[in-house]
């Protein structure tokens, strides 16, 4: 894999690990493969409806952990 991006491709971001110039396209440097989500004009990993998801999927694991503890006796 090359590490410099193609003649004409537009790059809008430098790792910030490896200092390597990186197009807009990819989500991952060529050559170090950090990933790149977030940085320049790319979207995040995640959205905010998701971090509401797993928050939710978070509280009813705890919920139902505290229930079983909760029901248990010696």
């Amino acid at each position: 894999m090359s590490a410099e991006p193609a003649p004409g491709a537009p790059v809008d971001a430098v790792c910030p690990l490896c200092g390597v110039a990186v197009p807009v396209t990819v989500n991952r440097c060529e050559s170090c493969g950090m990933t790149l989500e977030g940085i320049g004009n790319r979207p995040g990993p995640f959205t905010r409806r998701t971090i509401w998801w797993w928050a939710a999927g978070l509280l009813v694991i705890y919920l139902v952990a505290l229930v079983i503890v909760a029901t248990v006796h010696d």
